[in-house]
């Protein structure tokens, strides 16, 4: 008897059992139940992770649609009890932010998992933990891409949590550092997003930003210790958080954009550059003239170069779109979109002229004033507190809005 018809029917036997055990496979849902259970709280996250990859395996359209949103309603139960161990309620949260529709790179995040992320964030009874899980959550659907209809709304959130405004709880204040976080995090998702939203908004609320930051530089320049843990943490913070925002300035496209008040983005530009200088050199000037020793001077050297090479590479970031050198401004940069012999064109490149003398003294000193180095000091700073101090000292402010190196510290 041939055996080609028994072989075919082997092999059709073996595909149905394969597809058999396939559709039993995808159709067995986690037992969320066991989520719950105090014990099992540490073993949360590996089957938060198993049950992302193994949940949505070989599913695509209606099946995969519903099976996503059985999963979310599971997710949602865990979350919304208040008996549950938190970090079980934190780790439910973070797997509805990594549900998606369809695979791909970018996959494509499932819309009603954000949705329910906005619900939850901007839910006042929520605790800030389930909070910063619902902004990771939001933030990696900006970076997957959000559809017109709610982003507009996904956009005011970052926007007021930049500001500092919405992550606050009913169930606890938040304290400075992870106020912080939040802030850092929402001014991620507007990077993600790059969109300047309705009538310029992110622009001009960024701006804002980086205005009060400004202010709080200045204001702990003049008044606070530094040295001083808490002063010196809240300095940090400020200036991070202002040179974040204006990387973000840097993230968006602005060939298009209209209504832009461009003179008022380069008096920020100029405006925080000088601030984190002098911020800087009074920093010198007390420790100098109280003949404080800690922390040591390369110690404190670090940490005020540091800081301004935080602020002033953000700043050409924020111009340019990228590094000063040796890439050109790239196309979509608000350098780029000015018109030449634009006034804030002008004071753009006396600043950036600056930036590039400043970084180059970071790096290699000050020639004519160099501290004599030993040759395999190759990773130690060629200058010492006093020729720091001189050049800081330079950032004060012209007419041209430009930052000038006159090399007097009488002012500060």
């Amino acid at each position: 008897m041939p055996l080609r018809p028994y072989i075919f029917g082997i092999i059709l036997l073996l595909g149905l059992v394969a597809d058999g055990v396939r559709v039993a496979y995808a159709q067995t849902l986690t037992n969320f139940a066991t989520w719950k259970a105090p014990e099992n709280a540490e073993a949360v996250p590996d089957w938060a992770r198993i049950m992302l990859n193994r949940e949505f395996r070989n599913l695509e359209g209606p099946e995969r649609e519903t099976r996503l949103a059985q999963v979310l309603a599971a997710l949602q139960d865990i979350v919304g009890d208040a008996d549950v161990v938190p970090s079980t309620r934190y780790n439910a949260v973070l797997a509805v932010g990594q549900l998606d529709s369809r695979v791909g790179n970018p996959p494509t995040a499932y819309p009603p998992a954000l949705a329910y992320l906005a619900d939850v964030y901007q839910n006042a009874d929520s605790p800030a933990y389930l909070k910063y899980g619902a902004l990771l959550g939001i933030v990696r659907h900006a970076v997957c891409g959000i559809e017109p209809d709610p982003q507009e709304r996904i956009i005011a959130l970052l926007l007021e949590t930049a500001a500092g405004q919405t992550a606050e709880s009913n169930a606890e204040p938040l304290k400075p550092d992870v106020g912080h976080w939040f802030q850092c995090t929402a001014l991620d998702g507007l990077t993600a997003l790059k969109t300047m939203g309705p009538d310029g908004k992110v622009v001009s609320e960024l701006l804002a930003l980086m205005e009060q930051k400004i202010q709080e530089i200045e204001l702990l320049s003049e008044h606070y210790d530094l040295f001083v843990s808490a002063n010196a943490e809240r300095l940090h913070r400020a200036v991070e958080l202002a040179s974040k925002a204006a990387k973000v300035l840097g993230d968006l496209d602005y060939r298009s954009a209209a209504g832009i008040d461009s003179d008022r983005m380069a008096d920020v530009f100029v405006k925080l550059t000088q601030a984190v200088c002098v911020a800087g050199c009074r920093m010198i000037t007390v420790y100098l003239d109280e003949e404080r020793t800690v922390p040591e001077p390369n110690v404190l050297k670090e940490r005020i170069v540091a800081m301004q090479k935080m602020s002033m590479q953000s700043v050409v970031w924020g111009i340019r779109g990228g590094f000063l050198l040796p890439n050109r401004p790239a196309e979509h940069s608000f350098y780029a979109s000015l018109p030449e012999g634009d006034s804030a064109l002008v004071r753009l490149d006396a600043l950036l002229t600056d930036i590039l003398a400043i970084s180059a003294f970071f790096d290699e000193g000050e020639s004519s004033r160099r501290s004599a180095m030993p040759t395999d000091a190759s990773k130690a700073f060629r200058f010492d507190l006093l020729e720091l101090r001189e050049v800081l000292a330079g950032a004060i402010v012209h007419e041209s809005g430009a930052l000038s190196h006159p090399g007097s510290v009488a002012s500060l």
